[in-house]
């Protein structure tokens, strides 16, 4: 079952819907009517589809854009018991959700664990993709494999510290403020633009909802105890990301001086890249119109590329409440 409503942040027409996929209800946002080349937003930790409020005009001016909240975040279910959060699953999610749309082979786009769920999306269905892009990540098992302490605690002490049984539930529970502080406070004057226009109080008020940090804890640990693993065979088995894939990243965040598309063509064919100046992690809040350019770039090369695949359709329409 699906609902919707209409709203306008930003001045651009957008629309949020929920719908039922495997065990979880996830909420989605779209924007725009082109159908022929459909793009879906993954967004990070700890945000949800807000943190693409700035692009989403202008994407929606070509494309039909679906940025959903993944499990676990934002307005979107936050399963707990037996259920999972490895990449694999949070991608099946996604790709329960494109079908449900009727997309046909969209431009993926992620940032941060959007991304990983990108990356593993490509792996899992790359006959459904017409292309990928990668915003500010390195490999899951480069992080843990290669990098040293002194880089892990200067860029991804998080990902440590979450994998640690309870003690981050302790520890966090009643100091949200202060640790969404400590992580956005990684990328200079991100926190002053979440206050101005409102979307800290929305990621707030998410990350203390009901479910939301132990959510969000097990999406961290499902990836050192099943993504990573599965990462390592497949590249002992030479398995690569076949589809086009596009990475940005901003030069000041955590991926800063690091040989990054050479990093990522130990994993995937076909590879482009290029640093943001100026820029940390959150690309898409700190340099919303760059990020743009680059993304509008790639999916015209992504559809350009393979004129064939396209099928005359409208874009779905969503039942209003």
């Amino acid at each position: 079952m699906e609902s919707s409503r209409s709203v306008h942040p930003n001045g651009s027409g957008v629309t949020h819907a929920w719908v039922e996929v495997s065990d979880v209800r996830l909420h989605y946002v779209r924007a725009g009517t082109n159908a022929d080349a459909p793009l879906v937003l993954l967004h990070g930790f700890p945000q949800s589809w807000l943190m693409w409020r700035h692009v989403l005009p202008a994407l929606a001016a070509r494309h039909l854009v679906i940025a959903p909240d993944l499990r676990g975040y934002g307005a979107s279910g936050k399963p707990g018991g037996a259920a999972r959060y490895d990449k694999g699953t949070m991608a099946a999610d996604v790709a329960a959700l494109i079908r449900h749309l009727g997309l046909r082979r969209p431009v993926l786009i992620g940032h941060d664990r959007g991304a990983r769920v990108a990356r593993r999306y490509a792996l899992d269905y790359p006959d459904d993709l017409a292309g990928v892009a990668l915003l500010d990540i390195l490999p899951a098992e480069y992080v843990y494999d290669r990098l040293s302490a002194a880089e892990i605690a200067r860029s991804y002490w998080h990902w440590v510290f979450h994998i640690v049984p309870d003690l981050p539930e302790r520890l966090i529970a009643g100091n949200e403020e202060a640790y969404l502080a400590a992580l956005f406070g990684r990328a200079p004057g991100v926190i002053e633009r979440l206050r101005a226009d409102g979307a800290w109080d929305v990621y707030s008020q998410a990350f203390r909802s009901e479910g939301a940090l132990a959510a969000m804890l097990r999406d961290y640990r499902a990836t050192y105890a099943d993504d990573v693993p599965r990462y390592r065979a497949e590249r002992a088995a030479g398995v690569k990301v076949r589809v086009p894939v596009f990475l940005l990243w901003g030069e000041r965040g955590n991926l800063a001086g690091r040989p990054v598309v050479d990093i990522w063509r130990e994993v995937a064919q076909s590879v482009t890249g290029r640093a943001l100046r100026d820029c940390g992690h959150y690309v898409a809040e700190e340099q919303p119109e760059a990020v743009a350019t680059e993304l509008l770039r790639f999916a015209a090369a992504c559809y350009a590329a393979a004129p064939d695949e396209k099928s005359a359709r409208q874009a779905p329409e969503s039942s209003e409440e």
